[in-house]
């Protein structure tokens, strides 16, 4: 009688195993797809929203126009005397016209998809979603004025600048400002002092 009972114990335990290893594998592996999955909506759920007729036609070339706006009051603190025309940026020694792309739309897109995909409490995602999108649309008006001191003194590094330079470092830029969020987001509580004040 004891050898059936030994044996029926040993079969529990193997069972009991496998199935604690397979909860495991699928925990560890769950948060990882899912991110993935809800970053690929999230991108798209933005692809889709650029391309509604009034956020296209109306909106977008509205917030290209502040963007001009705004990098002319940044290029006549140095003096350019510069004016802004709809999109377009221009002084007596140079011109650009800040089309789609050149508004930091694409990388806003990728920072709020990761982070709204990322397994979070959302009142912990808010801080990371006001502060990129700022930090990255700041960004992107240096770039604009950059790209139009590149065209006054190197014209000749223009296209590589805005194509090559500054494409990739707003990539960087949003993962960079994604990963940072992601840790801050993360972090252990603080530690709580078990020490009690002493009374005499």
């Amino acid at each position: 009688m004891s050898k059936p009972k030994k044996k029926k114990r040993a079969t529990a335990s193997d069972d009991t195993g496998s199935a604690k290893k397979r909860v495991s594998w699928f925990g560890a592996k769950r948060p990882v797809l899912g991110f993935v999955v809800l970053f690929a909506v999230f991108m798209a759920a933005f692809y889709g929203i650029t391309f509604i007729p009034y956020i296209e036609q109306k909106l977008l070339p509205r917030y290209m126009e502040i963007n001009a706006s705004a990098s002319v009051m940044i290029l006549n603190v140095f003096g350019e005397g510069a004016t802004a025309r709809g999109t377009g940026v221009s002084s007596a020694r140079y011109s650009v016209d800040i089309r789609h792309g050149c508004d930091a739309i694409e990388p806003s897109m990728l920072f709020l998809s990761a982070v709204l995909a990322f397994p979070a409490p959302f009142m912990t995602k808010l801080p990371g979603l006001l502060v990129g999108t700022l930090v990255l649309a700041i960004i992107n008006l240096i770039r604009i004025v950059t790209l139009f001191y590149t065209g006054i003194y190197r014209p000749k590094w223009f296209d590589t600048m805005h194509e090559d330079v500054w494409q990739t470092a707003f990539i960087l830029f949003s993962l960079t400002f994604w990963i940072v969020w992601a840790l801050w987001a993360t972090r252990p509580p603080a530690a709580v002092s078990d020490a009690t004040p002493q009374t005499d």
